[in-house]
């Protein structure tokens, strides 16, 4: 019974984390991705970002910093 219980955790965890990593289409570069997205303000518009592009605006505001 134990392991039956502790299965059903398990798969339920998995298929939570699963969920999370849906697919989106990045504002900037355009590519479908899947993974973390990030919300940014870009000119003063609210876009979703992928963390490649994420990351190479931290380095345009580290540069500007």
């Amino acid at each position: 019974m134990k392991k039956k219980v502790s299965l059903a955790l398990v798969l339920t965890f998995l298929l939570v984390t699963l969920i999370g990593c849906g697919k989106f289409e990045c504002d900037l570069c355009g590519d479908e991705k899947s993974g973390k997205k990030y919300e940014e303000e870009v000119f003063g518009e609210e876009v979703t970002i992928c963390k490649d592009c994420y990351e190479d605006l931290e380095e345009l505001r580290d540069m500007f910093d």
